[in-house]
């Protein structure tokens, strides 16, 4: 394990992140001012079900690659850790496989009733699926050597690249652009990308796995995976469904200013982001009784660094929205309120402290699932009840409150099963207040 400050570690990483948020903002940018907001609309719509779809292909496996590769490697157990990466590949590349071929023939099926400019699109994205499963396979490998900006790097930085040369060059070339074109630019960008990632793991992985022998724990790792991968599941629905949902009520003109309002909130969404990949190994391994003291801490000052920094962030990108937003374009203007709602909810989350990591790195998966899952459920309904009547804002606050669920559920479990203390300033109230009852 890497002997850096997780908070400088951290931010780093955090760095990375806004530095590809920065680019995917402007790939966006150029992209929906380039195709228009129909057009930009439809990829919108198509890219979130390919990263429903990819993120879900890994069944489980990020969050088991991450606490068991930082456990093995920190016990020495390198045929474990080689075992642990080939029957992770097998289930990534199986099931990332099976959901973009299942989705393909719906699109195809006749089934649903889709005009032939979006059932191409989507074509495009479902053959996708697997790549970006696999991607986020060797992103988890990363964050389990405590190498986690070899795994985001890439990932965040030259995906988007793609968009802004490919998209604004076949532009400035006078080449007919839409929805198809920024979908293929995207696809491009995660192929290079996977493929530098990869490169860079291999030199940590190599010395690592060079010559030993494979053993597996095959009953260990899938009981362990199974609530892991329904507890990703429901969190990339999570993530999704507001604007799934959002797509069945409004015209791609609306979806477009929606997603253009995500885009905004979801750099702040890397705050949290960057703290878990710097952390959540290091989690891990701090499970003995002794080393209660320094996880503690090391819980408080993820909180107080994400806690801090979100809320600022949000202030910030609150009065920023609106010349932000109206980058994408004239009408694009209008949704700042729905920034501001959705930034709520993810500082909301980062005050309330790192309960996913927590739970799932000290073997308490199954709280951690059943917290998705319970927000999740009011996502969706409030989603179905609000979106047809506010439309984007009621999309908007449907997030906004069940992200700030979830983030209650967790810290009250882990309080409960672990008797730590998650949310800001909660774990001082507590110290202060047994030591006025011990007077």
């Amino acid at each position: 394990m890497s002997n850096t400050d997780p908070s400088r570690s951290g931010l780093a990483i955090m760095a990375v992140r806004i530095a590809g948020a920065g680019l995917a903002l402007l790939a966006q940018v150029i992209a929906s001012r380039i195709v228009g907001a129909e057009e930009f609309g439809r990829y919108s719509l198509m890219l979130v079900w390919l990263l429903l779809l990819g993120h879900g292909g890994t069944v489980g496996t990020n969050p088991l690659l991450c606490r068991y590769v930082a456990q093995y490697l920190n016990a020495g157990d390198f045929a474990a850790i080689a075992g642990l990466l080939r029957f992770a590949l097998a289930v990534v590349v199986a099931m990332g496989a099976a959901l973009g071929a299942l989705a393909m023939a719906l699109f195809h099926s006749g089934f649903l009733a889709l005009d032939p400019q979006l059932v191409l699109v989507g074509t495009l994205a479902f053959s996708a699926v697997p790549l970006l499963a696999l991607q986020d396979f060797l992103e988890s490998i990363a964050r389990g050597l405590d190498r986690p900006t070899l795994g985001i790097g890439p990932a965040y930085l030259v995906r988007h690249l793609a968009i802004v040369f490919g998209v604004g060059g076949l532009f400035l070339l006078g080449v007919h652009t839409d929805a198809v074109t920024v979908m293929g630019a995207t696809i491009i960008g995660l192929i290079v990308s996977l493929a530098l990632q990869y490169g860079l793991l291999q030199r940590h992985l190599a010395p690592i796995l060079k010559g030993r022998p494979p053993s597996y724990r095959l009953a260990e790792w899938a009981r362990t995976a199974l609530p892991m991968a329904l507890g990703d599941a429901a969190e990339v629905l999570f993530m999704n469904a507001d604007i799934l949902i959002l797509g069945m009520f409004v015209p791609p003109e609306q979806v477009a200013y929606y997603f253009a309002a995500t885009r905004l909130a979801q750099i702040l969404a890397y705050v949290p982001y960057g703290m878990s990949a710097a952390t959540a190994q290091r989690m891990a391994v701090l499970t003995g009784k002794e080393e209660r003291e320094r996880l503690g801490r090391l819980i408080a000052r993820v909180t107080l660094v994400s806690g801090g920094l979100a809320t600022l962030g949000a202030l910030s990108m609150t009065i920023l929205a609106g010349p932000l937003l109206s980058m994408f374009g004239a009408d694009y203007s209008g949704g700042a309120g729905l920034v501001l709602m959705l930034c709520g909810g993810i500082a909301m989350t980062c005050l309330l402290g790192p309960g996913e990591d927590v739970l799932n790195m000290l073997g308490q998966e199954r709280l951690a699932s059943l917290s998705i899952a319970l927000a999740l459920a009011l996502n969706i309904g409030l989603n179905f009840a609000l979106i047809p009547q506010f439309g984007p804002m009621g999309a908007a606050i449907a997030s906004a409150a069940a992200l700030t669920l979830r983030g209650v559920l967790m810290a009250l479990f882990a309080y409960g099963r672990l008797g730590l203390f998650l949310p800001f300033g909660a774990g001082l109230i507590a110290n202060r207040g047994m030591r006025h009852h011990a007077r």
